[in-house]
């Protein structure tokens, strides 16, 4: 019976100790290391995040009078006006386009009292929606480069505004309540006649432009720079930095993860960024979706870091370029962010490296540039310029580096830039500058710059 009693006992401390055992078999929730997530998130910063009212900027601004046009490029002058106009419900959107004769067409723009507002390079219609209060769900990819309004001072509740596209005569007619900009319309009647007195001229590309009468005076500026650290370059455009490696040779580093590649060049102060994987998209895509794509792509690592504003869209090579503007004019010679894109992520990125620090306290020297008949006789008289490709012609800044104590071995470190006043032809796909150094020693002379 004893014998009976500790077999039981036996069996019943085996079963209990199975039965925990088992339990915690069940229960057991092995501890792992963390295994980071294979998609690098970059939190790198090189400069600011803008909003689009920051980078969809006009540049120019012109005043018609009876056979007068009044043009400005000062910000001062066009920003109370068109941060008015951004406060404005402007609706009723109407294609004029094919019931609008050219006669009518450079009436209804150019006409006596009518304000141009134009801007840099073609704006896709849901890319200035998200500037000004537009109603224009219905009209999608079209491309506008200029607003027209007429310079009243009454406050109507229906007044008519324009939109156009010049090379392609293009004009759409809305409505808007002006009377949020009744105030600045009337600054602008007091000041206007300080305004450039230009004449208009019509180029061969269909666009409308504004040269100058009289000789422009503009000054020679210097500025003293920084670089942008390469390495945070490197973290902020490569999927994953840490599979980066970087090669040195004598005509500039290069960064690559074994397909795409980033080039420093330190002679012209800039990268240039090329993705073989992204793949090729052999249909255009949407200009306002190649502006978003843009705009995300170097917001997303704090990629302002001077005046850029929007100043070229090129659907046909899924291109946007943003230019550096300095006193409100356009500058040239490595002076832009440029993107191109893929189907599904960017296909190549170029930037300059430099950042503008201070002003050089120096004296600064002026330059008196040609009016603009004299500018249109030097292209006349070029005959190695196809008069068709000429797209624009408007004044500039070209930069020129100081390459004072640089040599290979310290390439580019707190060096001095000088922005030089030129004129320039956007000529085709590229840009040239009129060289008026050279004019008096052999007549004309027309130089590429990008």
């Amino acid at each position: 019976m004893r014998r009976e009693h500790i077999k039981s006992v036996i069996l019943t401390t085996l079963v209990l100790v199975s039965l925990v055992l088992s339990y915690s078999l069940w229960s057991y929730q092995p501890t792992y290391d963390v295994i980071e997530n294979q998609d690098y998130v970059q939190k790198v910063s090189i400069g600011a995040k803008r909003d689009f009212k920051d980078i969809v900027i006009p540049n120019l601004l012109v005043v018609h009078e009876t056979n007068k046009n009044y043009v400005t490029t000062r910000q001062d002058n066009i920003s109370p006006i068109y941060r008015a106009l951004q406060k404005a419900e402007i609706k009723n959107f109407e294609n004029l386009t094919n019931k609008t004769s050219s006669l009518s067409f450079e009436s209804i723009t150019k006409g006596k009292n009518k304000i141009e507002i134009i801007f840099p390079t073609v704006v896709p219609i849901e890319t200035l929606s998200k500037v000004l209060k537009l109603d224009a769900k219905r009209l999608q990819n079209v491309l506008f480069d200029r607003i027209i309004i007429t310079l009243s001072t009454k406050p109507d509740t229906s007044a008519r505004v324009y939109f156009s596209n010049e090379a392609q005569n293009i004009l759409y007619e809305a409505t808007f309540d002006n009377s949020s900009i009744i105030s600045s319309v009337e600054k602008l009647r007091d000041s206007y006649h300080s305004f450039t007195d230009s004449v208009k001229y019509k180029l061969e590309s269909g666009k409308m432009i504004y040269l100058p009468k009289k000789p422009i005076k503009l000054t020679t500026m210097e500025f003293l720079t920084t670089d942008i650290d390469v390495d945070k370059l490197k973290d902020a455009i490569f999927s994953d930095p840490s599979n980066v490696r970087k090669e040195n040779s004598d005509s500039g580093d290069t960064y690559t993860d074994g397909t795409r590649l980033m080039t420093v060049s330190p002679l012209n102060r800039s990268i240039a960024f090329v993705n073989p994987t992204a793949t090729e998209n052999n249909n255009n895509q949407s200009p306002n979706l190649l502006v978003q794509r843009s705009v995300d792509f170097i917001n997303a690592h704090g990629g302002w870091t001077d005046g850029y504003i929007l100043a070229r869209v090129r659907p046909e090579n899924n291109e946007v370029s943003f230019r550096l503007f300095v006193n409100n004019l356009p500058v040239y010679n490595n002076a832009t962010l440029t993107t191109s894109w893929g189907v599904d992520d960017i296909e190549t990125f170029k930037r300059p490296l430099y950042k503008f620090r201070i002003q050089a306290d120096k004296k600064e020297s002026e330059i008196e540039l040609l009016s603009g008949s004299q500018i249109m006789e030097v292209i006349a008289n070029n005959k190695s310029i196809n008069k068709s490709l000429i797209k624009d012609i408007s004044l500039g800044y070209e930069t020129v580096f100081d390459d004072f104590k640089t040599s290979i071995n310290q390439p580019y470190y707190n060096r001095a830039i000088q922005l030089k006043p030129v004129w320039i032809i956007n000529y085709g796909d590229s840009y040239k500058k009129i060289d008026q150094d050279m004019l008096s020693r052999t007549g004309v002379n027309i130089v590429g710059l990008e």
